[in-house]
């Protein structure tokens, strides 16, 4: 009888398994031989190929797949080359360090430049002119170790204003802007000891129900009405060069996409993001109510060709690289794409 008992868990457990399993397989979409697989990170850089897929069709020779941002760079790391993005968008700081050398991919462009944004209640605005009075104060910042982080840290130091790391124990300095680490939109209200918040839209309008507005434009800090290049799309070398007249038909269509997020609504974007998540069972970050045509542009969303953008993107990692060597990496010139795909868009 206990010999029957044993078995019966052990085939039930087993089944758990199988079943968990299944379940697991089912959360993710299966590839398609012959199609061209386009990632992208969920959230704003999610909004630039927006357009296109609220176009897409089962038929098109086209997938893309928006991911959690913790994933993207996976997507073009696997040792089979054939389980790599075909296309793929990046933060430019992952980029160049993973994509830097143009072995594998190329950098077709940079499709957002810019949605950081500093938040607080006292409405003092902050300009290079003045932002040395946040010496002294302390500034709560998303993703402090990742790109946000570097970002704001290369706008304090293009403006000489010195800052002081909140992390390994630093305490708060009396004569550098203090920075500290926070986990998120979440914190904000409930970190006391923080003076301003730096977040990305559009979370940024979504504080504003907590009595909270902009104070400070990190991409106009940074040095002008262009931004920064902050995410780029990169195709396979293959893919450049064998489906060449394909590959400009894509490009025109990122343009279109750009022209259509202009004067979409909330809930179209929302749609279209949201039937292209990998994960079956998620949610995008992305919420319809919080897409206004304002906060859309202020994600600093358009599609610049590599060629013409190329020195942004080393004016920009030359600096980020004298804040931190191990984020930012100085790409080859065989990186840049230098065929002309595609037409310049701009929203």
């Amino acid at each position: 009888m206990k010999g029957f008992i044993k078995k019966s868990l052990f085939f039930g457990v087993l089944a758990v398994v199988f079943a968990f399993s299944a379940f697991g397989a089912g959360c993710k979409k299966e590839k398609k031989d012959g199609e061209v697989y386009v990632y992208m990170p969920d959230g704003a850089p999610a909004l630039a190929l927006a357009g296109a897929m609220a176009t897409d069709t089962e038929t098109d020779g086209v997938s893309y797949r928006v991911v959690d941002p913790t994933l993207i760079k996976t997507k073009v790391t696997a040792k089979d080359a054939a389980d790599n993005a075909d296309i793929c968008v990046l933060p430019l700081t992952a980029a160049t360090k993973l994509l830097g050398s143009g072995e594998k991919y190329q950098m077709l462009g940079a499709v957002t430049h810019g949605n950081l944004y500093m938040i607080a209640k006292d409405g003092v605005q902050y300009t290079a002119e003045n932002l040395s009075t946040l010496v002294g104060k302390t500034v709560g910042v998303i993703q402090l170790a990742e790109v946000p982080g570097l970002v704001f840290k290369t706008v304090l130091k293009k403006n000489g204003v010195e800052y002081n790391d909140l992390t390994g124990g630093n305490s708060v300095s009396a004569t550098a802007v203090n920075l500290r680490a926070i986990t998120g939109p979440q914190e904000v209200g409930v970190a006391t000891d923080v003076d301003c918040f730096v977040l990305a839209e559009p979370a940024v309008t979504a504080q504003s129900a907590k009595g909270y507005s902009i104070v400070g434009d990190l991409q106009a800090l940074y040095g002008g009405e262009n931004g920064y290049p902050q995410a780029v799309i990169v195709a396979k070398n293959s893919l450049i060069d064998e489906r060449a007249e394909w590959l400009d038909s894509f490009v025109q269509g990122i343009v279109q996409s750009v022209s259509w997020l202009r004067t979409a609504d909330g809930a179209s974007i929302v749609s279209a993001v949201s039937a292209h998540l990998e994960d079956g069972y998620a949610t995008t970050n992305l919420k319809a109510p919080m897409l206004k045509p304002e906060v859309v542009e202020r994600c600093g969303v358009w599609f610049s060709r590599a060629k013409d953008c190329s020195q942004d993107v080393n004016a920009f990692l030359s600096v980020a690289k004298e804040v931190s060597s191990a984020q930012a990496t100085l790409p080859a010139t065989a990186f840049f794409c230098t065929r002309t795909f595609g037409l310049d868009g701009i929203l």
